[in-house]
């Protein structure tokens, strides 16, 4: 399951009352290896349904990876 389809499958769930499906629970898990724009749509579905951090640690764990991602950017000059 792809991460943007994970975090929709969540917040589909939480909206339908229904349980979370253990494939998209198991996909959010390996966030650690998701691109920035996944995780800054985890960090975001997080303001609206703050149970999607599944983990504990889990929004500074994000954090960190977000910076990594920024320190690596490197600014052009033209």
């Amino acid at each position: 399951m792809t991460p943007t389809r994970a975090v929709q499958s969540f917040i589909n769930s939480k909206k339908e009352g229904i349980e979370v499906p253990a494939s998209t629970l198991e996909s959010i898990r390996g966030f650690r290896k998701w691109k920035e724009p996944e995780l800054i749509g985890l960090r975001n579905a997080s303001s609206y349904f703050p149970d999607i951090y599944i983990e504990q640690g889990m929004e500074e764990e994000i954090t960190r990876l977000l910076e990594i991602v920024k320190n690596r950017n490197v600014a052009h000059k033209f």
